[in-house]
Parts: C-alpha cells; structure tokens; sequence
C-alpha cells in the first residue's frame, strides 16, 4: 500500500514538472517568434533604407559621371593647354590642346614625372615650383623646351588645387602658345626691313647698275687689247669678275626687295625637280666635280600642284648649289618628294638632303635672315629669297642639320585638292620608290 501512493505521488510531480516545462517552452517559443518577427520588420526597413540609400547613391556617381563628361568637354573645347599633377609631380590630366602644343600623347605620359615633357629651358618646372613653394604663378610669359628638343614661347599660369580642408593635393598650369604670335612679330620686323631694304633698293639700283655695266663693258673691250702673257689682262679679269659679283649682288637684292608675283599654273613637282638637277649636274661638270653622287626619291602617287614652276626651280636649285659647297670632300646629295598626311590632301613636300659640313647649332636659326652668311663670298640673301617664294606659296620650309654629319631642307608646299589638271597625261619618269640618275661626279 505505501509502494502504491509513492508511485502516484511520483507520477503527479512528473506530471507537474512535464506541465511547466512545456509551459516554459511555449513561452520560449512564443517569445522567439515575436523576435523573429521583429527582426523581419526590421530588415524590411533596413531594405527600404538600403534601396533608398543606393538610388542616392546611384543619383550622386550619374551626377558625378556627368560632372566628369562636363569637365572634359570643357578641356576638350579650351585651346589652351591644360596639365594637372598630383602633390609628387605625376602627370594626372591633359588635355587634346596641351597634347597638340607639346607633341605628345595622353596615354604616353600619365603617371609620368613632369619634367619629362615640359620644363622651361633653363631646365625649371614652374608646376613643380608651385608645389614647393605653395604659391601660385599667374601671367608669365617663358621659354619651354618640348621631350623632342624644340623650344617654344608659352603663356602660363600655375594654380595649386586644394581639398576641402585647404590641402594641397596638385597643381594645374594652363598655357598658350605664343609660337605663331612671335611669328608673325618678326615677319612684321622682316617686312620693315624689306621696306627699308625696297625703299634703298629702287634708289641706288640704277645708279649702281649703270656705272657697273660700263666697267663691265669697258673692261671686256680693254681685255681684248692684251695678250694672254700679259699681266695685265689678269687684271683686267680680275675687274671684271668684281663687276659680276657686284651685278649679282645687285640683282639678288632687287628680287629681295620687291614684291614677288607668282605665274601660278599646275605644275608637277618631278618635273620641277628634274629640270633643277639637269642645271646641277650641269654646273658640276662645268666646275670640273667629279666626288659627288645625286641620288632622288619619289614617293608620290600624284605630285600635281598650282605654283610658280620657275620661281620654285630657283628656289630648289639655290639649295642644292649651297648643299654641293658644303660637300668640299664629296658625299651624297639627295633630292626626295613624298606627301604629308595620310588623307592624300596634305602637303607635298621636297627634301634636300646632303653630306656635307652641317651647320653650326648656334646659327641654325639665323641662316634664313637677310644678310646673314658664313661664307667669305656671299651677299646672304639666297636662302632669305628661298624662304620668301617658299612663303609665298603658302609653304613652309624647315631645316634638320648636324655639325659635321650633313642637312636636310624640307619644303612643305600645300596642294590645290580642287584642281582640275589631269596629272594622268605625264609620263612617270621618276617610278615610285628611288631612282639614280644615271651620272656620277
């Protein structure tokens, strides 16, 4: 019997324990599920942050995005040049205008020091200074020397660029060249002197003129009274070489000074070349020049061109007598032709390339002024005269040259597209690659 009732209580007190756990349990549960659900409702809001946070955020990279295309389209459209570096020195925007003054491609110098594609030529950089000194640089009109050697005349002023807590973080430099305007100043300089030099000129000419062909023409007569064994006809022949290079003289100075008026009509550059190497070759066996190759290119499908044929021969044969004089040991003097640009409308242009003693690096940007000559015999205007009916065709001639190795002349003549000369009725004399004119000296 007491076996019994200690059963029964024991089953009532499990029953009981059973009762309250499950009770805990669901109380558990219950509160669980209400976490649960909270926690629902929760990360819907955080969702609905989340989406609104990333349409902002959407909005804010469109707007820089198009801030961007803004601020390039600004640089793209500045005809000045525009360089930024960051606070070490490196390249980090250029635009199409800087690219164009500097000769350089973007992608060749991002990233890259600057010094290494503009710095003043006396080897400063005025971006760097900035940096340095933390001072802008507004106005400045300076020399600049290009990663290819040449030097340029530039307007520039240097920013710094600060963050929103006033730290440097770069600088831009914004520039002009002035290249075309110092151009212009001194064929404005040139054509004063040509002024001056026509004024002087139409003067003196015929009271030069008329005394030298008497000397010359009494000279001639007196000559024939002598004996070739007599001394005295070498003086006399003497006089009359002085009054040749005095005519000349004379006759260069008059073409100098007076207008130039060209009798344009369509020509073919091969053939002006030809008849120019014909007097060459010519003039060599005259002086007896016998060390001396002429070699000339073609690279032209069509050479065709509205021009002064005459005037350009001049021009042509001037170089080529002043590359012969340079060779006083012999060498090469080639003559080429090929077109400039790739669209088949850019310009033809004639090379003149020789072997001979160079020219000196300190003068190379004086040969074209009138009456600058290194030769003991020279009036100084030939190469002036080459540039000037160069110039009047609305050409441009450029000049290559090392000391001691040879020189090259390039003649950039701009070529009437709308001409309607029919180039197809010339014979090819030249081909297309290089040919040699069947004359050695």
């Amino acid at each position: 019997m007491i076996e019994n009732t200690s059963i029964n209580t024991f089953t009532k007190n499990w029953d009981t324990e059973l009762a309250d756990a499950f009770h805990i349990f669901n109380q558990y549960t219950q509160r669980l599920e209400e976490a649960y659900n909270q926690l629902q409702g929760r990360v819907k809001e955080i969702d609905r942050e989340m989406a609104h946070t990333n349409t902002r955020l959407k909005d804010k990279v469109l707007e820089l995005d198009n801030v961007t295309k803004y601020l390039n389209s600004l640089l793209r459209s500045i005809h000045s040049g525009v360089i930024a570096v960051n606070i070490k020195g490196e390249v980090s925007t250029i635009n199409k205008a800087a690219e164009k003054i500097l000769k350089l491609h973007a992608s060749d110098v991002i990233g890259k020091r600057v010094e290494m594609i503009l710095k003043d030529s006396d080897g400063s950089t005025p971006l760097l200074l900035a940096l340095e000194r933390g001072k802008n640089c507004i106005d400045v009109e300076r020399k600049i020397e290009t990663n290819q050697g040449t030097l340029k005349w530039i307007e520039s002023s240097v920013s710094l660029i600060k963050d929103a807590n006033e730290n440097t973080i770069g600088a831009v430099e914004v520039f002009r060249d002035l290249s075309e305007i110092r151009e212009l100043e001194t064929r404005l300089r040139n054509a004063d002197k040509l002024a001056a030099i026509g004024a002087m000129a139409a003067c003196i000419a015929h009271e030069i003129r008329n005394p030298l062909n008497g000397i010359e023409g009494f000279s001639a007569l007196l000559a024939r009274d002598f004996e070739d064994s007599d001394p005295r006809k070498k003086l006399v022949k003497n006089i009359l070489q002085g009054t040749k290079n005095l005519n000349k003289a004379v006759t260069e100075l008059l073409i100098f000074a007076r207008p130039l008026r060209l009798k344009l009509k369509n020509s073919r550059i091969s053939e002006i070349v030809d008849k120019t190497l014909f007097f060459v070759i010519e003039d060599m066996k005259l002086k007896g020049v016998n060390n001396i190759r002429v070699l000339k290119e073609r690279k032209l499908d069509t050479d065709v061109l509205k021009c002064d044929p005459e005037k350009l021969q001049q021009a042509f044969l001037n170089l080529c007598l002043n590359a012969i004089q340079s060779m006083v040991s012999g060498g090469d003097l080639t003559v080429f032709t090929r077109m400039q640009g790739d669209d088949g409308l850019g310009d033809i242009q004639v090379g003149i390339r020789d072997t001979g003693m160079g020219i000196k690096k300190e003068v190379i940007h004086k040969i074209f002024d009138p009456f600058f000559t290194t030769k003991q015999e020279g009036s100084g205007l030939g190469l002036a005269i080459v540039n000037k009916i160069v110039e009047a065709h609305n050409g441009k001639i450029l000049v290559e040259s090392t000391e001691g190795k040879g020189t090259t002349f390039y003649i950039n003549l701009p070529r009437n597209s709308n001409s309607n000369f029919d180039a197809d009725i010339f014979d090819n004399r030249w081909g297309k690659n290089v040919a040699l004119i069947p004359h050695y000296l």
